[in-house]
């Protein structure tokens, strides 16, 4: 078999009038009953057609696959409240491209939708953006400490500056918190324990996405 050195790749777009059937269909329903009705006049056709024109030039396809989405327009926009708990690294184009993507295919509501967005979040935009911070809490001695590193917007992790990993924090406690260098923000956070590479600190979604304002709003000017 031949090997491919070309990818081609044609994109259409159709705005469809529907009957009002079709955008009470979930998501799934909805692409299964449009790739029923294109069936294989369309998507094989299409494909044998493209093979005829391009043998005229002496191209062939190796092989070719086809991607079928619908989304309805007409479907309520999701709350921003939404959009930010499931990517609070997320820029606001980026949470209104993140509305866009997600509308009338989202689940309709509770753990499934947030995990659908969080989903979608993280293929937008799958980069650690992070910002300094200092952790301030109790060492495993009792000692208050204030430890440098950086806090990772997209997951919540924190990973402490070189010269600070070698501290034990108490696991578990209450007035853990993170202070974000240049920001108002002060983030509650969890110390689960202590490795080799430092002390694992996190600080929850929910905690992030309430302070995403000013995170995102510092994090950019660092760009």
């Amino acid at each position: 078999m031949a090997r491919a050195n070309l990818k081609l790749s044609v994109e259409f777009e159709f705005d469809l009038d529907a009957p009002e059937a079709f955008l009470q269909a979930s998501h799934e329903k909805l692409c299964k009953a449009m790739q029923e009705l294109l069936g294989n006049m369309v998507l094989q056709g299409m494909p044998t057609v493209t093979a005829k024109q391009l043998g005229k030039a002496g191209v062939t396809i190796v092989s070719h696959h086809h991607h079928l989405d619908v989304v309805s327009t007409a479907a309520v926009a999701l709350p921003r409240e939404a959009l930010v708990a499931a990517g609070p690294h997320l820029t606001d184009e980026e949470l209104e491209q993140l509305s866009r993507r997600t509308a009338g295919r989202a689940p309709l509501q509770g753990a499934e939708l947030a995990r659908f967005l969080r989903r979608h979040a993280l293929t937008l935009v799958p980069d650690f953006r992070t910002l300094p911070c200092v952790v301030v809490g109790k060492l495993s001695s009792g000692r208050d400490a204030s430890l440098r590193g950086r806090l990772n917007l997209t997951n919540g992790s924190v990973v402490l500056d070189e010269q600070d990993r070698h501290n034990r924090l108490q696991p578990n406690q209450d007035a853990l918190r993170v202070d974000v260098s240049g920001t108002p923000a002060s983030l509650r956070a969890t110390c689960a324990g202590n490795t080799l590479s430092g002390p694992v600190i996190e600080v929850a979604l929910t905690e992030l996405a309430v302070h995403r304002d000013p995170l995102v709003a510092a994090w950019q000017q660092t760009g």
